[in-house]
């Protein structure tokens, strides 16, 4: 899973871990390294504004309680497939999808 976190002007985008590892990064954030930062966002979070009940077990469960609280808009995507397809697959053989005189075996696959 993909997470998409928007702070300010800041835009994190990356798998869970990722993620809380750039925010950990950020000028001022608590902590030393994720699971400090964690404690100290859910602390900060508890003292300042009154939200208790932030998740602090993993980076997922962390950002998903920061989006269910209304702290900050999270985003999830699907990652994307590792796998990896034939050009004859995936473009087929018509003149449509490949114009005339185009071979499938001459494309250069990615």
């Amino acid at each position: 899973m993909l997470y998409r976190v928007r702070i300010g002007q800041d835009d994190y985008l990356g798998r869970a871990e990722e993620v809380v590892a750039f925010m950990a990064q950020a000028e001022g954030a608590p902590g030393d390294d994720i699971d400090s930062y964690m404690e100290g966002a859910a602390r900060r979070l508890k003292e300042q504004m009154g939200i208790d009940g932030i998740a602090t077990s993993d980076p997922a469960a962390f950002l998903d309680s920061l989006d269910e609280h209304g702290v900050v808009p999270v985003q999830t995507f699907e990652e994307p497939s590792d796998d990896r397809v034939s050009p004859e697959e995936a473009l087929g053989d018509g003149p449509v999808t490949l114009g005339e005189g185009v071979d499938p075996h001459d494309i250069d696959p990615l």
